[in-house]
């Protein structure tokens, strides 16, 4: 891990993290931040330019352990704060703090137990996304952009590896704890829509395997996929088919 510049004694409230392949679109988010009034802020990166010495799961661990600042923010290279500042993301975390001071986990975009989404972006979507209300309680956040709490003793589960679902992760883990995932009302630019390939699919599988280890049915929501873990390998077949995963979701969200 590298540091980009000597800021790092000075970083009270947040220290940033992230995985990087393109170092020029890194600095450029670097230099959005700042500019949005992070500039006492020290950043981070994992150099995956060449080989991936981190996956996303290793990635937060490590800076778990490193981060001595209040928040800790791992975040994608290709964001940039193109709207609200830090003053602004201060201030909703504070009021988040008063509403609840046990949340452990922050993003700008996630889904609800009953897979509502809950959104503040800007990507290739749409511009100015919104929907709410902000701040909303979710099951997972959109890993673009987590702000993690660091009074609460959290991880990534180490046994899993890879580059997605990894916020799904973290915040399922909070609540292990009994603690809080929330999405608030914080805007930026993402410029991906997301990546949906093989290698999504093959983390969906992984994950799906280690609930079913866990517990008998659960339903969980992201901002690009739904599924459902029993602890029967036949049941998470069944369940998780297209045309019937469609139809329990259609029903799940009809309770109140």
């Amino acid at each position: 891990m590298k540091l980009i510049d000597s800021n790092i004694e000075k970083s009270t409230f947040f220290q940033f993290f992230t995985l990087v392949t393109r170092f020029d679109e890194y600095q450029e988010m670097v230099k959005s931040a700042k500019n949005a009034g992070f500039q006492d802020s020290a950043f981070y990166y994992f150099d995956n330019k060449n080989i991936n010495d981190f996956d996303a799961f290793s990635g937060i661990n490590h800076a778990i352990k490193l981060c001595t600042s209040k928040y800790l923010i791992f975040c994608h290279q290709d964001i940039l704060f193109n709207f609200d500042t830090k003053d602004h993301l201060l201030q909703k975390i504070e009021e988040l703090e008063t509403i609840d001071p046990s949340w452990a986990v922050i993003g700008n975009a996630g889904r609800t137990r009953k897979g509502q989404p809950i959104i503040k972006i800007t990507d290739p979507h749409g511009e100015e996304q919104t929907q709410g209300p902000l701040p909303s309680e979710v099951m997972s956040v959109d890993e673009n952009f987590m702000i993690i709490n660091m009074k609460n003793n959290l991880s990534a589960t180490t046994t899993l590896k890879g580059f997605h679902l990894y916020g799904l992760d973290l915040c399922q883990n909070a609540e292990y704890l009994g603690l809080k995932s929330y999405v608030i009302d914080f805007h930026l630019l993402h410029k991906s829509k997301g990546n949906i390939d093989q290698s999504f699919f093959n983390s969906r599988k992984e994950y799906i395997q280690l609930q079913q280890r866990r517990k008998k049915l659960k339903w969980f929501f992201t901002t690009c996929t739904r599924f459902c873990v029993t602890s029967s390998v036949l049941w998470n077949a069944i369940l998780n088919n297209k045309v019937i995963l469609k139809l329990l979701t259609s029903l799940l969200r009809r309770q109140k």
